[in-house]
């Protein structure tokens, strides 16, 4: 009886192998359909999109940083982390970061994990400053070390 099974299922396989093929070979087949293409393109519209808003070029600007500072410091290039985070923090404010940054690569360390962000307000405080209130969530994000992985100290909270 299990022979019979056995013959059976491979009869059955071959079966639906063999209707697959056909299947496949009928709609793959050599021969090319006609098909008309039109004489002109047809007129395409554009659609007009709305200039970001500056609540959103804040929001944009203020996640670049935190991105911007995460590759700085993986880096491990004084060169190029000055010219990943130059755009996103004062002039003043640059040589202090990598006094920072030099830190961890003399430590062999690098950045793990990414924020979460909580934007609760943005204010636009002069011409080219704004104030951000974000309950930020730093619980997974840290710095480890270079070659083992190892976990060597966090940024924060769940709610910093």
């Amino acid at each position: 009886m299990r022979q019979y099974h056995k013959l059976v299922g491979r009869r059955l396989a071959a079966a639906i192998l063999g209707l697959g093929v056909a299947v496949a070979a009928t709609a793959c087949g050599a021969s090319q359909a006609d098909v008309m293409l039109p004489k002109k393109p047809a007129h395409a519209a554009l659609v007009k999109v709305a200039p970001p808003s500056a609540r959103q070029l804040v929001v944009t600007a203020y996640e670049g940083y935190w991105q911007a500072t995460n590759q700085a410091v993986d880096s491990d290039s004084q060169a190029t982390a000055k010219s990943l985070i130059a755009s996103y923090v004062p002039a003043g404010a640059v040589s202090t970061l990598l006094k920072g940054m030099e830190q961890l690569w003399q430590r062999g360390e690098m950045a793990f994990g990414a924020p979460v962000f909580h934007i609760m307000t943005v204010k636009l405080t002069g011409s080219k400053t704004a104030a951000v209130h974000d309950c930020i969530d730093l619980s997974h994000t840290g710095f480890q070390n270079r070659k083992t992985g190892q976990i060597v100290g966090g940024l924060g909270q769940s709610h910093d």
